[in-house]
Order: C-alpha cells, then sequence, then structure tokens
C-alpha cells in the first residue's frame, strides 16, 4: 500500500479476497497504471475494517473496503459525473447499482460488490469518466 502504511499487506489482502482476488488485482493495476493517486489505508467505519482510499489533491478517486471473499468499490459521482456516466456502457450489475442510487443534490454514491470482470471494467469507465486516465 502506500507508503508508511500500518495494516495488512497487499499478499494479506489479496489471500483474503478468496477467488474474488484476481478481480481486486485487475482493479488495482488499472488505477496504478492509470492514475497518479496514492493508495491510503485507513480504518473506518464502527467496526474500524481496512479501507484503502485514492486520493490526491484533497480528492478521493475510489475507496476499496477488502473482506473475506470479496471486496466493495465505492465510486462517488458528482452532479455533472452522474450526468455523462449515463451515457457510458456498464455491466449488468454496475448500472443496475448505477440506476438504483439515491439522487443527492450533488451526486450519487455507488457501492459496488464485482464478481465479474466486466464489473471491473465497468467500474474503470467510471473512475475515466470522474477523472481522465493519464496517457500512456
Amino acid at each position: 500500500m502506500g507508503k508508511g502504511s500500518i495494516g495488512p499487506t497487499d499478499e494479506s489482502v489479496v489471500a483474503e479476497l478468496g477467488d474474488r482476488s484476481s478481480l481486486w488485482t485487475d482493479l488495482v493495476g488499472c488505477i496504478a497504471s492509470r492514475y497518479d493517486h496514492e493508495p491510503v489505508m485507513l480504518r473506518e467505519g464502527k467496526d474500524q475494517t481496512w479501507t484503502i482510499r485514492y486520493r490526491k489533491g484533497g480528492k478521493t478517486l475510489v475507496t476499496l473496503y477488502p473482506g473475506k471473499g470479496g471486496f466493495v468499490v465505492l465510486v462517488v459521482l458528482g452532479k455533472d459525473e452522474v450526468a455523462k456516466a449515463k451515457a457510458v456502457r456498464l455491466s449488468k450489475r454496475v448500472k443496475g447499482t448505477f440506476e438504483t442510487a439515491k439522487q443527492f443534490h450533488d451526486g450519487r454514491w455507488l457501492w459496488v460488490r464485482p464478481s465479474t470482470k466486466a464489473d471491473i471494467e465497468s467500474i474503470t469507465t467510471l473512475l475515466a469518466v470522474k477523472k481522465r486516465p493519464k496517457q500512456p
């Protein structure tokens, strides 16, 4: 994880994810190759579970919540980003999450539990709507 992070190692997180570990590896690798956001490991919530937040310049790109047998991805889209996201192609699961997410005055919070590569591709598409990836 990020420099100076205290918490589980990358290897222990991947081991905990079980059969979803390849999806995690794909998503984390995509974020690392396309964005300059440093992953920061934090403890959050009442139960103090580990989360990994990708932030840069005070803005969060995405937050990942690893757990036993899977993980959850939180993508927060602003109002303008919601309008753009309506025009992109998404997997059935991610599209359903997008359509059922509550519309707040300033955007939507999408909590996605990916289960397929198509879900990961959809999440990376939403991240590209949120922040343009760097050019290779």
